[in-house]
């Protein structure tokens, strides 16, 4: 009962920092999108976090990040403490668009629970990839996705032609033996899942919130973040177009959280920290 007092007031003081920090700051940058959607071929800063998942890299996300058809782009893989050969598996790509970084887990960053780490598990690698990102755009993939060849391109046309900060798109859904275009359409607003987002450079200054786990609502870090944006006027556009495919990794049959919760025990000591 403490904690949960605790952990309100500590979302309510947290929130309202992020909220007037957040909106002032992009009150002084929203000036700069007109000029960012006149640039001809904007860098394009694509963050992946991974944790001993070196074959979803080799097989999965980096190629078909490596495939895209809009080629000015950086992909900043962050290690969270990889024990597996992930960076030998990236030097075998031979190209120079890829830059690795490397963080360690020796501290604990929230109780360790199975839900915790889904909700609050990439926090610190994505915010080391913001911090060294140097694109126009930023794009968010994990390390099990794969992107459709025209992903990029897609999503930075339409930023353009709707002159908007941040978009997103939709994405399909691969499961037993099923196929689920998943497009939000009752969602407001509509915000496709974070590995369809592309969303100005300027807007970095939103890092993602190691303390997300102790809300009780939007507990997820990259949906505290997507609302915290929108809170704070971003100009947000959907694109009803399938530029991502999620599909359970192998030898799974759920994504996302469900996954988690198959195997609680495995993914529980998987994550652990030292």
């Amino acid at each position: 009962m403490i904690t949960k007092i605790y952990n309100k007031i500590f979302v309510f003081f947290i929130s309202t920092k992020f909220y007037f920090f957040e909106k002032f700051l992009y009150f002084l940058n929203k000036k700069k999108l007109p000029a960012l959607i006149q640039k001809e071929t904007p860098l394009i800063s694509i963050i992946c976090p991974t944790f001993n998942r070196s074959k979803m890299l080799e097989t999965r996300s980096v190629p078909s990040v490596l495939s895209q058809t809009y080629k000015n782009f950086e992909m900043l893989i962050i290690c969270d403490g990889c024990t597996d050969n992930s960076k030998e598996v990236l030097a075998k790509f031979n190209d120079n668009r890829i830059r690795v970084f490397e963080i360690d887990r020796n501290k604990k960053r929230y109780p360790p629970t199975v839900e915790n780490h889904w909700f609050a598990g990439p926090v610190m690698a994505n915010n080391k990839g913001l911090k060294n990102a140097i694109g126009d755009w930023i794009a968010r993939i994990d390390d099990d996705d794969i992107w459709t060849s025209n992903h990029l391109e897609d999503l930075l046309k339409h930023a353009k032609h709707t002159e908007s900060d941040f978009v997103s798109s939709s994405y399909l859904l691969k499961k037993n033996n099923e196929e689920k275009i998943i497009d939000v359409k009752n969602d407001i607003p509509r915000i496709g899942g974070v590995q369809t987002w592309l969303y100005a450079g300027y807007l970095k200054f939103a890092k993602y919130n190691i303390n997300c786990w102790r809300k009780s609502w939007d507990k997820v870090n990259d949906i505290d973040l997507q609302y915290r944006l929108y809170n704070c006027g971003v100009k947000m556009s959907f694109l009803e177009k399938v530029t991502c495919i999620i599909e359970p990794r192998p030898n799974e049959t759920e994504t996302g959280i469900k996954a988690y919760k198959n195997s609680k025990e495995e993914y529980k000591k998987k994550y652990e920290f030292k």
